[in-house]
């Protein structure tokens, strides 16, 4: 069967439009390994200049930061593969919203590990139409990638 970023959302939800097509762009570009030309400037441009991105326990603040986790997050990692499983958003037509899923990667070392995640994000629709994250929290066992 062929991977799909695309999720399930709760019967009856009211999804605000764009927010289903940006979930599925966001893991497909998380994807997108690190030396891609452009690939951590699209990953940037997903949130707002000035958003919070905790992954882990590691937060950065602003675009510049966000983009060296972005690259930290590629340090160790050939390639990852995301399942989005569910959505939750928090009301008819939210920006607001719970994800959980899974991860496969493969190290650069060697091997390779699949862990479960979880999300906590909130959008916002920019001036340019474009819905980006203004926070992001992901729950996981980093120890994955201390292998």
């Amino acid at each position: 069967m062929a991977h799909s970023y695309d999720s399930e959302y709760p019967p009856g939800a009211a999804v605000a439009p764009g927010i289903a097509q940006f979930i599925s762009d966001f893991y497909a570009l998380s994807d997108t390994p690190g030396d891609t030309p452009g690939a951590h400037e699209r990953y940037v441009d997903a949130f707002t200049a000035d958003a919070t991105f905790i992954l882990a326990s590691k937060k950065s603040v602003g675009s510049e930061e966000i983009r060296a986790t972005r690259e930290g997050m590629w340090a160790k990692v050939a390639s990852r593969r995301h399942t989005v499983n569910k959505v939750f958003p928090f009301g008819a037509n939210s920006e607001e919203l719970m994800l959980y899923g899974s991860v496969a990667f493969t190290f650069k070392a060697g091997g390779g590990a699949e862990v479960d995640w979880a999300g906590r994000a909130q959008l916002e629709k920019s001036a340019d139409g474009k819905y980006r994250l203004k926070f992001y929290q992901v729950y996981l066992d980093t120890g994955a990638y201390s292998k």
